[in-house]
């Protein structure tokens, strides 16, 4: 029996092969002409029936038939890198690059399973926490492009397991007598022990303290960075008088970045962190890495009484009752409040 227009049809390729039943569905491709796309191939004439029907029954276009989770991935970053920071950017190409393993699969073919695998294999890989939800949340962005322009029905994102899974690197903070010792490490030229008492006395993040440029110094006695979050891009951070001559040091070199290499390019991460180890070695605290600088930043201005206002702008945490910054009353107020830090 003929199928009606726009309903599809089922053809029979012969015995000999084995999956001897092609499913195609029809579409308009300009008035008046129908065409046919192939949907797939079963064993029998009733799982081909069996697989029109759902397709009939799930609205999806033909034109998406074929679309994969890296088109989806394509269509989606090109819109979200374009309004995102460089921080969020980092963090979903890492992601992408764990789940892009499933990148030439047809996203409709996709199965919970499949997901799932890409989350065990982080667990089995040592990732940590962070970077396991990170994947979740890319997934979850990616279906919900796609249910959005009615390729799949449902988010398979949703019925992802978590694993439980620790924090990848322990948390801590430098005490005074470590900060002593860092500060003797950093005056006798120690590598790098400079950066890590920058770091300690700004708060900053690694990645935006890497990212500094020399223009993110000023004269006046601040720098302007951050990133992340709308109240930590562009603020302001007072510099200590412990920081200032290791800062200037740095800024003598001439480069494009106040942390630089020799050819005055930006760090990378891995490469800082692999120096940072090194301090941190010889400080006593193998187990430390760069974001205890920010813990010690922090726990350093509470205890010395600076007002939480300042911390927060110093660190770019949120306060919803502060809506404008003037960058002549932050510098007077937070150099200030920082000093009250030995």
């Amino acid at each position: 029996m003929r199928r009606a227009n726009g309903t599809g049809s089922i053809v029979d390729l012969g015995k000999n092969r084995r999956k001897r039943y092609a499913v195609k569905v029809s579409y308009l491709a300009r008035p008046g002409l129908w065409k046919q796309k192939y949907l797939a191939y079963c064993r029998t004439a009733r799982e081909a029936q069996e697989t029109l029907e759902d397709y009939l029954r799930s609205n999806a276009k033909p034109q998406d038939i074929g679309t994969t989770l890296g088109d989806v991935y394509a269509v989606w970053s090109a819109r979200k890198y374009a309004k995102a920071g460089s921080a969020s950017v980092a963090s979903y190409k890492a992601s992408w690059a764990r789940l892009s393993a499933l990148e030439g699969k047809e996203i409709r073919k996709i199965t919970v399973d499949d997901l799932q695998a890409i989350i065990d294999q982080d667990a089995e890989k040592g990732l940590g926490k962070s970077s396991i939800s990170n994947d979740k949340s890319l997934m979850k962005a990616l279906y919900k492009h796609a249910m959005e322009r009615d390729m799949v029905q449902k988010d398979l994102s949703a019925f992802v397991e978590l694993p439980s899974v620790g924090a990848k690197w322990e948390k801590g903070a430098f005490d005074d007598t470590t900060m002593h010792r860092l500060e003797k490490m950093a005056k006798e030229g120690f590598p790098w022990a400079d950066t890590a008492l920058i770091l300690c006395y700004t708060g900053f993040r690694v990645s935006e303290f890497l990212g500094l440029t020399r223009f993110s110094y000023h004269a006046e006695g601040y720098l302007q960075g951050g990133m992340k979050t709308e109240a930590g891009r562009g603020r302001i951070v007072p510099v200590h008088p412990k920081i200032d001559p290791y800062l200037q040091r740095w800024l003598s070199k001439g480069g494009n970045y106040i942390i630089c290499d020799d050819a005055g390019e930006q760090v990378p991460y891995k490469e800082y962190f692999r120096h940072f180890s090194e301090v941190a070695k010889a400080l006593g605290y193998p187990q430390a890495t760069p974001h205890w600088c920010r813990h010690t930043a922090a726990s350093r201005m509470k205890m010395a009484g600076v007002e939480d206002l300042a911390i927060k702008r110093i660190l770019g945490h949120s306060d919803k009752n502060v809506t404008e910054h003037y960058t002549h009353v932050d510098l007077e107020y937070l150099s200030k409040e920082l000093l009250k830090v030995s």
